[in-house]
């Protein structure tokens, strides 16, 4: 059985089914509710039932979620609704309201695209997760006080890992440690999200995306975050 959840401070509604987290609800509809880890460890997802029930094993939260679970907020990245539901929470609608983070992440795949385009997936602590807009970028920080930056490949939905899409061009060093010296588990340490490029799902204009060689990876992550929340507006690429 379905539920509804209202969000009566901003009018937005979407169904959470039995099976999914009312996070995950949310954020597989286009509705942006804010999260840092996704496993009940940080407690930035919480925020209030107003009416209705939700369950969830409270045993399982850590640091901050559980503070925040003891002073009476429910953990949006945890609960399921076995009722309709109203809740209060902070939505995110626009880039500006995303934390921007430094974290340590670790390379976790490479995988080369073609002779000169190498694909990284990140991952990061067990206890973070990088909310993002489709179409963002992150920034590596690297040793020498210096900073590379490459836009996020894949879409906010599917953020197991962090897909980087990294060119590499005749005589740039950082090009030249990804294809030549860098390996799988090597920890590194990245900052974001950052930037003003993304989707902008409150619009009804159509969505023309134009792009060529690594310029394509912030565009795959909009079209993949369009066909998960249903889209409903013409796509041209």
């Amino acid at each position: 059985m379905s539920f509804k959840i209202r969000v009566p401070a901003s009018g937005h509604e979407f169904i959470a089914e039995p099976d999914e987290t009312i996070l995950e609800a949310a954020l597989r509809q286009g509705i942006g509710l804010p999260y840092g880890c996704r496993n009940g460890a940080c407690g930035k997802c919480a925020g209030e039932v107003i009416s209705g029930k939700t369950a969830y094993d409270t045993g399982a939260l850590r640091a901050s979620a559980k503070q925040e679970h003891e002073a009476g907020k429910t953990l949006f990245c945890q609960a399921c609704a076995v009722s309709d539901l109203a809740i209060e929470v902070r939505e995110v609608v626009k880039n500006t309201d995303i934390e921007i983070k430094t974290l340590p992440c670790r390379v976790e795949k490479m995988n080369l695209l073609t002779h000169d385009v190498m694909k990284l997936q990140l991952k990061l602590p067990e206890t973070e997760r990088l909310q993002f807009m489709a179409g963002q970028y992150l920034e590596f920080l690297l040793k020498d006080g210096k900073r590379r930056a490459f836009s996020i490949a894949n879409a906010p939905h599917d953020d197991e890992y962090i897909e980087l899409h990294i060119r590499h061009v005749p005589d740039g060093h950082f090009g030249d440690y990804v294809f030549d010296g860098l390996k799988e588990k090597t920890l590194m340490r990245i900052e974001g999200p950052l930037g003003s490029y993304f989707l902008r799902e409150d619009s009804q204009c159509p969505v023309i995306l134009m792009g060529g060689g690594t310029g394509y990876a912030p565009l795959k992550g909009m079209l993949e975050h369009a066909f998960h929340i249903k889209l409903d507006r013409p796509v041209h690429l």
